[in-house]
């Protein structure tokens, strides 16, 4: 390549002299050139602005941006951190009020398990107090057939499904509930024994046995969910996780 100039009237101009292999690759060059910018977006995405002016007007714009933005985020029933009105209750927590009220619902599965301790109330007197303890309450709760249900519904409509109550009270009635169910079942199965079995030694032993499991776990939850803690039973606070979660929804 060598470059000379020609001398005009008015100036001189420079021109360059190409072999033929480095005028293909100029060309070829130019050709790419070319078709970058044909194929080279036609809106312009992002600019960055001149001088410290347009800094800040790009920072004030990023940051009415993020004011105009609405973030959703899918709330956590087992966590304390909450947002909106309805679950301003679930913050913190659980106050003694709160413990309290939780530990109360555990009265409907404690007075359906206090039927299978006959023969461990005549064994052991010291363990009366058990009985003796919803002794007001159970007498409400027999005094219909439909006591139970009505209970049962009042409970889960006005307590679980309330999303201003603290979600400790909600878990903890709802668990109440389960266990309930469950002591039902056990009666359920009582009822449907040979005759031969519920008036032996064997139905003796079964209804120590059952007391003793129905009355442990009811006692065991009672202690923690004084003490502020979720009591976790194996097979049914999973269940009632995913109950009171569900509720959160409908």
């Amino acid at each position: 390549i060598r470059t000379d100039h020609i001398s005009t009237s008015h100036h001189t101009i420079p021109y360059t002299l190409m072999t033929v292999p480095a005028l293909r690759v100029q060309c070829s060059a130019a050709g790419r050139a070319g078709a970058f910018h044909l194929r080279a977006p036609r809106h312009v995405v992002f600019q960055a602005p001149a001088g410290r002016a347009g800094l800040w007007k790009r920072e004030d714009r990023m940051d009415g941006d993020r004011r105009d933005t609405m973030t959703v985020r899918a709330g956590d029933p087992d966590s304390f951190e909450s947002s909106g009105t309805d679950a301003a209750a679930n913050q913190g927590p659980p106050t003694l009020v709160w413990r309290v009220f939780a530990a109360l619902c555990y009265l409907v599965p404690w007075i359906d398990s206090i039927s299978f301790g006959r023969e461990i109330y005549r064994r052991f007197r010291n363990l009366l107090v058990l009985y003796l303890v919803p002794g007001p309450l159970a007498k409400v709760y027999f005094s219909s057939q439909f006591a139970p249900l009505i209970i049962f519904f009042v409970l889960f409509l006005a307590v679980v499904k309330n999303k201003k109550l603290h979600h400790f009270v909600r878990f903890n009635c709802m668990q109440a509930i389960m266990l309930d169910i469950v002591i039902m079942l056990c009666h359920i199965v009582k009822a449907y024994l040979p005759a031969e079995i519920k008036w032996s030694v064997i139905a003796h032993l079964v209804d120590m046995g059952m007391w003793t499991t129905c009355m442990g776990t009811v006692v065991y939850a009672v202690f923690w969910t004084l003490r502020g803690y979720y009591a976790d039973i194996p097979f049914v606070s999973e269940s009632v996780y995913h109950q009171v979660a569900l509720s959160e929804y409908a």
